[in-house]
């Protein structure tokens, strides 16, 4: 069975971790990382959304942007910042 997302309007689609990469690369790119930096932090929370995912059949996307933010806050505060710059322009 996939892995279901659930979003904040109730609606369910399924788990994609290429969405999670395209996201953190696009908030890398934004605080102008260099390319190798950002290959390292793409991969290692994309990994740690991964295993996170691993245990679950539904997953809000709530908690999945927390997952990430908290990684983020963690290894790139920059990347964090340029992340919640863009949601809090919506």
């Amino acid at each position: 069975m996939s892995k279901l997302v659930i979003k904040s309007d109730g609606t369910k689609t399924p788990f994609d971790l290429k969405k999670v990469v395209r996201a953190i690369t696009r908030a890398a790119n934004d605080a102008k990382l260099a390319p190798a930096e950002i290959n390292k932090i793409v991969a290692e929370v994309s990994d740690t959304v991964l295993q996170f995912s691993e245990s679950k059949d539904k997953i809000m996307s709530s908690e999945i942007r927390d997952l990430i933010l908290t990684e983020l806050d963690n290894m790139a505060p920059k990347v964090s910042a340029e992340w919640r710059r863009f949601m809090n322009s919506r």
